[in-house]
């Protein structure tokens, strides 16, 4: 699946989560912001979850990097902004 449709099939609770995973790294079971959007992330194999852990997969740290700066509100979600301005854009 390609990173456009996987962009359609997210939920803003999925959005929120992606951000929190890619700002935060692995996340215990009881901070995830939003299960649900965690569990469509992995129904998408873009997060796993190990021993109470959830994390993003190659492909969603990936989608995450990528993802448009301009959509991503520093003061909403502060981490994922900070580590993708980190991230070189491909020209």
């Amino acid at each position: 699946m390609n990173n456009s449709l996987q962009v359609k099939l997210l939920t803003p609770q999925a959005i929120v989560t992606l951000g929190q995973l890619f700002g935060n790294g692995p996340t215990w079971e009881g901070y995830i912001i939003s299960k649900p959007g965690r569990d469509l992330l992995m129904e998408l194999g873009l997060a796993a979850r190990t021993d109470g852990w959830s994390y993003l997969t190659e492909g969603g740290v990936q989608l995450a990097a990528e993802w448009d700066r301009r959509t991503i509100s520093s003061a909403s979600n502060t981490s994922w902004f900070r580590k993708l301005m980190q991230v070189p854009r491909h020209v």
